[in-house]
């Protein structure tokens, strides 16, 4: 459960997007909804369901082997996985009290070569969230540890995908010298003084990932 508020918005459209990041500092994919304010208004926004984070232990799997498939959503919600193959496979778990959830799946089902996995979450009948970003692994002969997740950049990284580069660039761009919304400012502003320039520029290239 979560509570965000948001004041000084002008009245106009606006496209807000919220993530999650987990205990491993894994981010979940965007969640993305368009919104018009009324200037003196208040709005409220609710039903909000963020997508689990999902990660695997194994960037290669030796077939016959299991992969594990794990992540974080909310607590005790159902989870299901989807295997992308020639068949797509789905498997079920539950999250635990802390909304970590994990699953053991056998890669003898899959053909060699490269898939995908993604999940969602569900609450009953009630709510259910989009998929998470897809994962990728490649089923061989041959078990490779995936490599740990690192956490994503502290600055710089505009569009949420844990990476800092020519897309951050560019939106970085698109607002240079231009008079920043509230809106914009606190996504592009990154050392706080109400404008973008080469400062700004000059910290997302500390960042830079590539």
């Amino acid at each position: 459960m979560f509570s965000i508020t948001l004041s000084g918005l002008s009245g106009g459209n606006y496209i807000f997007s919220v993530y999650s990041e987990d205990n491993k500092g894994t981010r979940s994919s965007l969640l993305t909804f368009p919104i018009s304010i009324t200037s003196g208004a208040t709005t409220n926004v609710g039903g909000i369901f963020i997508a689990p984070t999902i990660s695997v232990d194994k960037s290669e799997v030796k077939r016959g082997d299991t992969i594990t498939i794990f992540g974080q959503s909310i607590p005790q919600a159902d989870i299901i996985i989807a295997v992308n193959s020639e068949e797509e496979f789905f498997s079920k778990t539950i999250s635990d009290k802390n909304g970590v959830y994990l699953y053991n799946f056998d890669s003898s089902l899959l053909e060699y070569g490269s898939h995908a996995a993604k999940s969602k979450a569900s609450i009953g009948n009630q709510l259910v969230s989009g998929f998470s970003y897809l994962v990728n692994f490649k089923v061989g002969t041959k078990n490779v540890a995936a490599v740990a997740a690192t956490k994503c950049p502290a600055k710089g990284d505009l569009n949420a995908d844990c990476k800092v580069n020519l897309i951050d660039f560019s939106i970085l761009a698109y607002w240079f010298n231009r008079p920043l919304t509230a809106a914009a400012a606190a996504l592009v502003d990154l050392n706080g003084d109400k404008k973008v320039s080469i400062i700004d520029f000059s910290i997302m290239a500390f960042y830079w990932t590539g």
